[in-house]
């Protein structure tokens, strides 16, 4: 799933046209990357287990977290990630971390970068 924050509205509009034709064409998301690459600037990072709507760390759940970090890589993605570190439940003012819980979110993200051998500050 694609997050669309960090653009102008006119370029926001126009990737979520191209987003929701994603489906209808018969496109993966994966297969989405590609064309959308260009235009990213920054990419949040949320994983969650479909069934359930649990967040999950990145890589724990069905978001293709590392598949799509690859991809982006492959496309010469050359932006930043913004990591969601919000592992426990949401209430009215979103969600929450903790200490805990946001080194938990750092760590397994980080682990996904290093994996990858993608340098971070």
């Amino acid at each position: 799933m694609w997050t669309l924050s960090g653009f102008s509205d006119e370029i926001a509009r126009d990737l979520e046209e191209q987003c929701a034709l994603v489906p209808e064409l018969g496109m993966t998301h994966l297969e989405s990357v590609a064309p959308a690459a260009p235009n990213l600037e920054y990419v949040q990072i949320k994983d969650a287990q479909l069934a359930t709507g649990e967040v999950v760390a990145a890589g724990r759940g069905d978001g293709e977290v590392v598949e799509t970090i690859r991809a982006l890589r492959q496309e010469g993605y050359d932006g930043f990630f913004s990591l969601e570190p919000h592992l426990s439940q949401t209430h009215s003012l979103g969600g929450f971390s903790g200490p805990d819980l946001f080194t938990e979110a750092w760590q397994a993200f980080t682990d996904l970068l290093k994996a990858e051998d993608l340098p971070y500050p």
